[in-house]
């Protein structure tokens, strides 16, 4: 719903949150508070946008029905810690650009989640990270069972064949 009465207003504010986990790191970018919820958001390094390993999430209201907000992940791997990413927003009040390097808050460990992320939807954020670990393990599984059911078939027709 736009309301006319109401004047555009650009995000009050923009931070990087930053997880690592293993072998990866995880830049979460929140932008918070605009309106109208039209907003631009992409990631790049120093030379181009960057579209691997990103996810966008959609735009969500805050209790105060004319604000929104919205949050974009980015996926690296731990050996790119020193390497520059920006997250650039485009909104009709305000362009910016936040780099990974100065702006970044380390976001808690998952036990501290709840606490710390509670303003906003970011307890979203601890549970897209633990689900992003549980998907990995669960790809995983499946590819052994599938590796292992293809294999029971091969040891069956190896034996239907030599009758």
């Amino acid at each position: 719903i736009i309301h006319p009465e109401k004047g555009s207003s650009p995000p009050a504010n923009s931070e990087i949150l930053q997880k690592k986990h293993e072998n990866q790191i995880m830049y979460v970018c929140l932008i918070e508070k605009f309106y109208p919820e039209v907003i631009r958001v992409t990631w790049t390094d120093d030379k181009k946008e960057v579209t691997d390993n990103v996810v966008k999430g959609d735009t969500w209201q805050s209790a105060k029905e004319d604000e929104y907000s919205i949050a974009s992940w980015l996926t690296v791997p731990a050996e790119n810690e020193d390497k520059k990413y920006y997250c650039k927003y485009e909104h009709e009040e305000e362009k910016a650009s936040l780099p990974t390097q100065d702006s970044v808050k380390t976001a808690p460990q998952e036990e501290d989640c709840k606490t710390v992320f509670n303003r906003g939807n970011l307890i979203l954020f601890c549970l897209i990270f633990v689900t992003d670990q549980l998907m990995h393990r669960t790809a995983y599984l499946v590819y052994i069972i599938l590796l292992l059911k293809s294999s029971m078939y091969y040891l069956i027709i190896l034996t239907l064949l030599h009758l």
